[in-house]
């Protein structure tokens, strides 16, 4: 979880179980269960990965439901809100993790014209 805040609000919603239920049903078209630390299944494979890949995960679930270009406030959240102990990911990491996504995503000759932006071009004489 990205934050506090977030982490705080998806557990009060849990526990109002009806309208837990209704939003799984809109959001992912099935109840999702909630496993706290050390309580998932064995046979869940995915939430077994590194908090690196669940970042990474949350990270292109937001980009496939944002605006383009729209920044997203769950990174710094608690710092923005002023929670105490914030949680929080640095922008450079979230930055890192989006653009090694978008490379995943090019075809190879898109990467290769997409970085061609960034060489150092040579002096004109």
């Amino acid at each position: 979880m990205p934050s506090h805040a977030v982490d705080e609000a998806w557990h009060g919603l849990i526990l109002c179980t009806a309208q837990y239920s209704a939003f799984c049903e809109a959001a992912y078209g099935r109840f999702l269960h909630h496993h706290p630390d050390g309580g998932t299944p064995q046979d869940i494979p995915a939430a077994h990965d590194s908090a690196d890949e669940q970042l990474r995960r949350t990270i292109v679930a937001w980009s496939m439901v944002a605006a383009p270009g729209e920044p997203c406030v769950l990174w710094d959240l608690d710092h923005r809100v002023g929670v105490e102990d914030p949680w929080g990911i640095a922008a450079d990491r979230v930055a890192q993790i989006q653009t090694a996504i978008t490379a995943e995503m090019l075809p190879v000759g898109a990467r290769r014209s997409a970085m061609s932006g960034y060489r150092r071009r040579p002096h004109q004489r």
